[in-house]
């Protein structure tokens, strides 16, 4: 391979790896929350729901939104680093250092043919939604605590 192909390989495999690491820090951080969720639901459980555990209840509000926000964060840094990849992309098949790019397209047409619904939802609607579901959870507990 020439040295230009070999330096626009190099900027492609750091976007690569950029990119898996918003995804890691996304899954982690979402492992992290949920964790967090069940010890704080479980605390609010065993104390009955008193008029105490109003603190934890809003605190799992506030940590629901921090998750979505975060996740909404990771989402938008893989998408920047999957764009620039797949600008290097096109310029190593201008350089000539990748075949044919039709059965690649062709792959990618027969999987969106076979799902043809769930290709269409994004995976960080998923995140972002279990990080909204967190919050509406504890949105439901205060108002348990307070009814209470």
């Amino acid at each position: 391979m020439s040295d230009s192909v070999e330096t626009v390989l190099a900027f492609w495999r750091e976007q690569r790896e950029q990119l898996r690491q918003s995804e890691n820090q996304r899954s982690q951080l979402t492992n992290y929350i949920l964790v967090l969720t069940v010890a704080i639901s479980g605390l609010i459980v065993q104390q009955k729901f008193t008029p105490r555990t109003l603190p934890l209840a809003l605190l799992l509000i506030g940590i629901g939104m921090y998750g979505a926000l975060s996740s909404a964060k990771y989402h938008e840094r893989a998408e920047y680093h999957l764009t620039q990849a797949r600008a290097l992309t096109q310029t190593l098949t201008a350089l000539g250092a990748l075949g044919d790019q039709a059965p690649l397209q062709q792959r990618r047409q027969d999987h969106y043919a076979k799902y043809p619904r769930l290709h269409r939802i994004r995976l960080y609607w998923l995140w972002t939604g279990l990080h909204l579901a967190i919050t509406g959870y504890g949105i439901v507990l205060t108002l348990i605590v307070l009814i209470r």
